[in-house]
């Protein structure tokens, strides 16, 4: 079973081979070259030999003219398969003894070799001057033969020491990575999920401390995973506990708002309810001072049935459950200007809705968003002329926004984090009426959309409050039908 890539075994292996393989082609072919040179020294040595051998024969036939003594010493000569044949020439350069007999009487022939033979030619003479000529002529065939056995042998013995060098590369290669081999299947068998498995590899060198190595990570990995393990579900535990007991909290704590709120408008409808009767029945008997507490008295019951209402909204909000949908962001506003509008027919108020902004959210609670926020900008632009309203889709950070921009009273930058806690207000009742808990209304709703808002503002040059739906819940319907994501 092959658990290491191929190449690591047998790139080990072509390594040996190759480094082998050139220092064995340089031994053989330095070898190879010396047994030639070698053997043409030989072969050059015997060939000076013959002639040296030659020489007193042929100067004793040249002097004396007894040619036919000296044709023996060729007929022996031409018994070595490196001799093709020999001439003796006089001083004339006429032939006197061949091995060829045709050659006799006529000139020396031309001293060229063919096939690949070759002569080799000597000078004889004495003290009286030059006597003749001895040329041999040898063939190249033995010396021929000679290179390719030598060649021959010099491939032979190269492949076969490339075998014997590819077999003990091979085997080492084996032999160094089967315990690696063993430390890998034990990696992949973890990647695989399998637990506690170890390599069992030691020893001495790099590849057992590897070993070692790894298998004191195995049982770490394994140790922390059972305490992963330990843990996870004592949190699990902690968790459903905690979450029951919220739970529990929650639905005490919605009781006792719908209790509350339901125990507190009887008592608020009565001091409602008599509050006018005595306006209406008793008004000549009272004072003006009384006329006026008494209108105080139910000015404050009206804000506080207010009050009520609106912790019920929250209430009823943080118990709901999202219902995504497109919306048609711009006219939802629009509506809720007009509902302003009607409200109050005598207020001048310019108000800029962009077209075509659409939303994927919540339809109810979105529209809670917007009627807060609105009839903040509504109600804080009370006193300006002109009044201006704009509801914009904006990009901040890099994400699409709606921005709710007045000219109204604004408010102080450095309270700016106050604005979304229940029951903190920027100004007092007696300025602009509310309970304080429509703009926390706003950030938890937009908090269960997974968006973002905030506010940005100076006092007397109005306020801007934007907010975000989570990742691509906003979008610009362009004119074509296409849609222009933020």
């Amino acid at each position: 079973m092959r658990l290491l890539p191929r190449s690591l075994r047998y790139r080990i292996a072509a390594t040996i081979f190759a480094l082998e393989a050139v220092v064995l082609t340089v031994v053989i072919w330095q070898t190879t070259g010396f047994v030639r040179e070698a053997t043409e020294r030989q072969i050059e040595e015997m060939e000076r030999v013959a002639l040296q051998i030659l020489r007193g024969p042929a100067r004793e036939a040249l002097l004396t003219e007894e040619y036919d003594r000296f044709q023996p010493y060729i007929e022996r000569l031409l018994r070595d398969p490196h001799v093709v044949r020999a001439v003796l020439a006089d001083g004339e350069g006429r032939v006197v003894a061949a091995s060829d007999a045709r050659l006799v009487g006529g000139p020396l022939p031309p001293l060229a070799g063919k096939a690949g033979n070759y002569w080799r030619a000597e000078r004889l003479a004495n003290a009286a001057g030059p006597l003749g000529t001895l040329a041999v002529e040898f063939s190249s065939a033995p010396l021929a033969r000679i290179h390719a056995q030598a060649r021959n042998l010099g491939i032979g013995i190269g492949l076969s020491g490339m075998a014997v060098i590819a077999v003990v590369g091979v085997t080492f290669g084996m032999l160094l990575t089967r315990r690696l081999e063993r430390v890998a299947a034990a990696a992949q068998a973890m990647s695989r999920g399998e637990r506690g498995r170890l390599s069992g590899v030691r020893g001495d060198d790099e590849v057992g401390a590897l070993g070692a190595a790894f298998d004191h990570m195995a049982e770490r990995l394994e140790a922390d995973r059972r305490a992963l393990e330990e843990a996870r579900t004592a949190l699990e535990a902690r968790v459903r506990a905690r979450t029951a007991e919220l739970e529990r909290t929650n639905r005490e704590l919605e009781g006792f708002v719908s209790a509350v709120s339901h125990d507190l408008r009887a008592p608020l409808r009565a001091v409602q309810g008599f509050g006018e009767a005595l306006m209406e029945d008793h008004a000549a008997e009272l004072s003006p001072e009384a006329r006026g507490y008494l209108e105080r008295m139910r000015a404050a019951a009206e804000r506080m049935g207010q009050l009520i209402e609106d912790l019920l909204l929250l209430s009823r909000v943080s118990r709901s459950q999202l219902e995504r949908a497109r919306v048609d962001l711009s006219r939802m506003a629009e509506e809720v200007i007009e509902e302003l509008r009607t409200a109050e027919p005598g207020r001048a108020v310019e108000a800029r809705i962009a077209p075509g902004i659409e939303a994927e959210a919540d339809p109810r609670l979105l529209r809670v968003v917007l009627e807060n926020l609105l009839r903040n900008a509504w109600k804080f632009t009370r006193g300006r002329e002109p009044a201006r309203i704009e509801l914009t889709l904006e990009i901040e950070r890099g994400e699409p926004c709606v921005s709710v921009r007045d000219n109204g009273a604004g408010f102080d930058p450095r309270y700016a984090h106050k604005l979304f806690q229940p029951f903190q207000r920027l100004h007092s009742a007696q300025e602009f009426e509310g309970s304080g808990i429509g703009l926390s209304t706003v950030q938890r709703i937009v908090h269960m959309h997974g968006g973002r808002v905030w506010a940005e503002g100076r006092e007397g040059e109005g306020a801007r409050f934007c907010f975000t739906l989570g990742p691509h819940a906003l979008r610009l319907r362009v004119r074509d039908g296409e849609e222009e994501r933020g």
